[in-house]
């Protein structure tokens, strides 16, 4: 369960609870196997421009992934492996390669372009409370060794670490511990 219902509705009090919840619903909500963006793209790609098909080609292949920062740049580009497959990203990212630092873990999904690895707007600060709790080690427990490195190159897979991801952040209220801040 994501978040807390009320009356039938999910009731998301932050714009940073928001944007985690809005991120899974795009990407990791996954009726009929398609997400959002896939269906965008079946559903309306004769109306949309060539800059739009490219960009709905990238979304719909967003990958979820828990990721440590390695090292940044200190203006636009910061180093990130994923900690399960040990793939490392070239994140662009102008606010997070001021502020981040070497260890910082994060999860959410990630969109590869030829150069580079943007991250979406529902990140998530990984902290061991949310690592230790029981949704997140139930779908950390179904993931055989021998299939580590590519467990969340299965979207179903992304999904449902996602979805425990999310729902220990609003359980914990820990929503709002990841934000830019200007520097």
């Amino acid at each position: 369960q994501l978040g807390i219902w009320r009356n039938k509705s999910i009731a998301v009090d932050s714009d940073e609870a928001m944007d985690k919840f809005t991120d899974y619903t795009i990407y990791g909500y996954r009726p009929r196997g398609f997400n959002m963006a896939e269906k965008f793209l079946r559903l309306f790609s004769k109306e949309a421009d060539d800059y739009e098909l490219a960009l709905l080609r990238h979304l719909r292949h967003a990958r979820y992934a828990i990721y440590q920062i390695e090292d940044t740049d200190g203006s636009e580009f910061l180093r990130a492996v994923d900690v399960f497959s040990k793939q490392t990203y070239r994140l662009m990212d102008y606010q997070m390669a001021k502020t981040a630092y070497t260890g910082l873990m994060l999860a959410g999904y990630l969109v590869d372009f030829d150069e580079f690895t943007i991250q979406t707007g529902g990140t998530v600060l990984v902290t061991r409370e949310i690592l230790q709790a029981d949704e997140v080690e139930a779908i950390i427990d179904e993931i055989d060794d021998e299939q580590l490195a590519s467990f969340l190159n299965d979207a179903t897979n992304g999904a449902k670490l996602a979805r425990a991801i999310v729902t220990a952040t609003f359980r914990f209220q820990q929503s709002s511990n990841f934000k830019h801040h200007r520097v």
